[in-house]
């Protein structure tokens, strides 16, 4: 009975690696950890080993970072998504019924995998992925573009496409191709595709433990022409979380959000 429970004891609070991925951009690791009986289990996405979500609590990050900025544009009918490749975002999006979705990510492998089309995925992983996102990208109203938001965003600019909401869900800027997608430059692209009337929404890492990445990027999104304001919650998996809104013209995110009340 004791050698039993120690066995059981060891796989409890323990991460099982049910698939990986090297894609041309990453190494995808998806992990399952039973937390006790009859409780479902959590699964937890790792790029390059960085933590991106745990499924016990990820909710909490995506609604944080979808529904504020929904809440403070004048309209949802189109909603342009930078990253956010396994679809979460675009899950919480699709409550608010727009019209479109459009979704601009590098990494068509994760895109695949977290639609239920990769073929290498076991049945089991797909149809976990698949409940998670409620299968977002199978929505005929989601338009989905594989590439360098840094260029894919140029087009969308030529092609004069306007965005009510704009969600950037990008991993944290610890690498120089990231940083380019969190400039003042690339915000400035932002600009000139969001509505009037619209508000975009930034992932903006720890307040706490990269204070410094956090203020950069509330003052880079400011010098590109938003009115902006911080927010952040705790999301247990990774702590003190934040955000970034900004809106174009009128009134900024919080007084926007305090009128609805």
């Amino acid at each position: 009975g004791a050698q039993w429970m120690n066995n059981m004891q060891s796989s409890l609070f323990k991460d099982e690696v049910v698939y990986t991925k090297m894609t041309p951009y990453q190494y995808i690791t998806l992990t399952e950890r039973l937390i006790g009986r009859g409780l479902p289990e959590i699964t937890s996405l790792y790029l390059n080993g960085r933590l991106q979500f745990s499924s016990n609590d990820e909710k909490i990050y995506h609604h944080y970072l979808t529904f504020p900025a929904l809440a403070a544009s004048a309209r949802q009918d189109n909603v342009l998504v930078i990253g956010g490749g396994d679809g979460l975002a675009v899950r919480d999006i699709l409550q608010w019924d727009p019209k479109s979705v459009t979704l601009v990510d590098l990494d068509g492998d994760m895109i695949n995998l977290f639609a239920g089309k990769d073929a290498l995925a076991p049945e089991v992983v797909s149809n976990t992925l698949l409940d998670l996102n409620n299968r977002a990208f199978l929505d005929p109203r989601v338009e989905l573009i594989v590439g360098d938001a840094f260029i894919k965003v140029e087009k969308l600019v030529s092609d004069q496409r306007y965005f009510d909401t704009i969600i950037v869900d990008l991993p944290d800027p610890s690498h120089p191709d990231i940083s380019k997608v969190y400039s003042d430059f690339f915000y400035a692209r932002l600009h000139q595709l969001l509505s009037g009337d619209g508000a975009i929404a930034i992932q903006s890492s720890s307040p706490y433990h990269t204070k410094e990445v956090f203020i950069s990027i509330g003052k880079t999104l400011e010098s590109a022409g938003f009115n902006i304001d911080q927010y952040h919650t705790n999301v247990p998996t990774f702590g003190e979380w934040a955000w970034t809104m900004g809106t174009k013209r009128g009134l900024g995110p919080l007084e926007r959000l305090k009128l609805m009340d």
